[in-house]
């Protein structure tokens, strides 16, 4: 996680912060959460308790191959870059405010 805070950090100073807006293939930073990803790919509170089994199913459901996936933090960057995609094709919900950033999750 703290790893993720610095890259995170680190790239906003060179890529503006998605406050919303349409990105139109503009690169930009955002935040996004695996078990949130997770629940809103499902469609409902999933238990992180067997989080390994569900996202790897998920993704899965999303026609990824998750062989070459080999720990659960492949999978939940796996997770992440699939909401990229959706962000990119104008598919997400957003949680919180564009000053802050928002958490980015598949709509």
């Amino acid at each position: 996680m703290f790893n993720g805070a610095e890259l995170y950090r680190l790239l906003e100073t060179d890529y503006r912060l998605f406050d919303g807006r349409s990105v139109d293939n503009d690169p930009v930073v955002f935040e996004t959460f695996p078990q949130a990803v997770a629940c809103a790919l499902a469609g409902k509170i999933v238990s992180a308790k067997h989080k390994a089994t569900v996202r790897r199913a998920l993704l899965r459901e999303a026609n990824f191959d998750t062989t070459p996936l080999t720990n659960i933090d492949t999978v939940d960057a796996a997770l992440c870059a699939l909401t990229a995609r959706y962000l990119l094709d104008k598919r997400v919900k957003t949680y919180g405010e564009a000053v802050e950033g928002f958490i980015v999750v598949p709509g």
